[in-house]
């Protein structure tokens, strides 16, 4: 004997209230993921940028110490070759041109 539909006994309605909050929850939990791995990209984006000016830097600093070294040593070499009364350089502009070589290779090992 087939019962009528309305005859069938009712099953109790589902509550879906504990599925809908931890939806709610994953939801959020996604929604902050996303944020941060777009704050991360932008960071990311950032210290690359930093980094490529460092290095343009860097090497405009290596060239600028390669032209030092090359400009000492020409005015060694001319010092050398001359017969000792006529020289290039005091030793007060010797001194100073030291001094800026030196602070020019300290800066270099600084951003190095």
């Amino acid at each position: 004997m087939e019962q009528n539909p309305a005859e069938r006994p009712m099953s109790p309605p589902v509550d879906l209230r504990p599925l809908e909050g931890g939806l709610k929850v994953l939801w959020e939990r996604v929604k902050q993921a996303g944020e941060l791995i777009t704050r991360l990209r932008e960071e990311k984006a950032s210290l690359q940028n930093r980094v490529s000016e460092l290095e343009d830097r860097s090497r405009a600093l290596e060239h600028a110490l390669a032209e030092q070294k090359e400009l000492a040593r020409a005015l060694e070499s001319r010092q050398a070759s001359s017969d000792g009364g006529d020289h290039v350089f005091s030793d007060g502009d010797r001194e100073a041109l030291a001094l800026k070589v030196k602070d020019l290779l300290a800066r270099i090992e600084a951003y190095l």
